[in-house]
């Protein structure tokens, strides 16, 4: 327990990666090199947002519930994304809380997820439906699922929307969890309270994301989870840590 909940308490910290506040240096950076600076950093923003998309392809099951705190932090900003690299941001990332509970009759789970620091809000939900299950005497058989998440950035110099479709299978054997999934992440971002030629323009970018993850249960109800990501070309890593009933 006291191992989950330190990692509980890092996570928004690797999130955070190098500085406290990545995008500080947004506006002005921007201001100087113009709208082109845009799509690649919407692209690197979309990807550690989608990183917390899933964590196993298992479904909660009626009357179920989940909540937890996730985090997917890039190594560094892709090339392109001269906005952070001229701003000396190294690692940087997202950490989000996250619920979700399981729907009647319908065999879907609605989650719910959101995170607030430095002026930097993302809030969102989405849809995941389990498409292949495992049983009590097919436990060879991977867990399949596929969801879908609509989010609503928000920033001192930048407002947008990030949408992600997503796959994820994994194996429910005892403690030891993996998983693998892919998705696509398409991110809309506009520039707000810069100057007068640029407010208002935006940049819309769709790329693929890859992962390949191991869940822990070192307690019943209780689960931690970490991954590698190769996000939009860029490799990252995500941890997790939540309940489970």
């Amino acid at each position: 327990m006291k191992k989950l909940m330190l990692s509980l308490c890092l996570l928004p910290l690797l999130a955070a990666g190098a500085k406290a506040d990545p995008f500080e240096d947004f506006k002005a950076q921007i201001a100087a090199q113009g709208e082109a600076l845009l799509k690649p950093f919407a692209m690197d923003l979309g990807g550690v947002i989608g990183g917390n998309d899933f964590n196993s392809g298992r479904g909660l099951g009626f009357p179920g519930f989940e909540a937890g705190l996730a985090a997917t932090v890039q190594a560094k900003p892709s090339n392109s994304n001269r906005l952070l690299r001229d701003a000396d941001v190294n690692a940087f990332g997202a950490a989000m809380l996250h619920a979700g509970a399981a729907l009647p009759f319908l065999g879907a789970d609605v989650m719910v997820r959101g995170t607030g620091y430095s002026g930097f809000s993302v809030i969102g939900g989405g849809l995941r439906k389990e498409i292949i299950k495992s049983g009590t005497l097919t436990k060879f058989i991977p867990d399949v699922s596929v969801s879908a998440y609509y989010d609503v950035i928000d920033y001192d110099y930048f407002k947008g929307s990030h949408l992600s479709l997503d796959a994820a299978a994994s194996f429910d054997i005892p403690v030891i969890k993996p998983y693998v999934g892919v998705g696509i992440d398409r991110t809309t971002l506009e520039i707000k309270n810069v100057n007068a030629a640029l407010n208002g323009v935006d940049a819309t970018i769709s790329k693929p994301r890859y992962t390949l993850g191991v869940r822990l249960s070192p307690l019943p109800l209780l689960y931690v989870y970490g991954a590698y990501n190769i996000l939009h070309g860029e490799t990252g890593y995500s941890l997790g840590a939540g309940a489970k009933f």
